[in-house]
């Protein structure tokens, strides 16, 4: 284990990227500092770690997404924190960030059907990137017909939301 500022650890890009933007998305939405004070930082962190690995003068999270976005929140950006740094390939970091994000989300799994609807939505929008952008497939097993059965949305219509545009959102499309 190494500390390393805030500062020097970024988001990732590219397919690990895309799957931390749903892993954030997903997550229960409570402030931080409604169940998490600073002094517990260090125990979330031995729980809960945080990969990086280095890229060029940086480092990229590339595993234990939300705990970074929570440590993140928390400190100042010149203050350390714990991680692990891995040289890992790219394949293997996405797959284990890929099971780490399906597993969670099901293990988890919302008891309000709005709220399953929009995990498998998410979820449906991510596989589908990744295998257009990427030409990554996830396990058969997570397929968008088992996954809707896992989550008991079997028979269920589900439909993307569709949020109206405000004024502004119409003015500034059409420029």
């Amino acid at each position: 284990m190494e500390k390393l500022s805030l500062s020097k650890i970024k988001s990732p890009s590219g397919a690990l990227g895309e799957i931390e933007r749903v892993t954030v998305a997903i997550t229960n939405q409570l402030p931080v500092t409604a169940w998490l004070d600073v002094e517990l930082v260090e125990i979330l962190l031995k729980y809960h770690p945080v990969f990086v690995r280095k890229v060029s003068r940086h480092y990229e999270v590339v595993s234990g997404f939300r705990a970074f976005h929570t440590v993140s929140t928390l400190l100042e950006s010149d203050e350390e924190i714990r991680v692990r740094i891995t040289s890992a390939e790219e394949p293997s970091l996405v797959r284990g960030a890929l099971f780490e994000l399906f597993s969670h989300s099901l293990m988890h799994c919302a008891d309000a059907m709005e709220a399953r609807e929009r995990v498998y939505q998410q979820l449906k929008k991510l596989s589908t990137s990744l295998r257009d952008k990427y030409g990554i497939r996830k396990p058969t097993q997570l397929s968008t017909r088992e996954l809707k059965a896992i989550m008991g949305l079997e028979g269920r219509r589900i439909a993307p939301s569709k949020r109206r545009k405000s004024e502004l959102q119409r003015i500034m499309e059409s420029r």
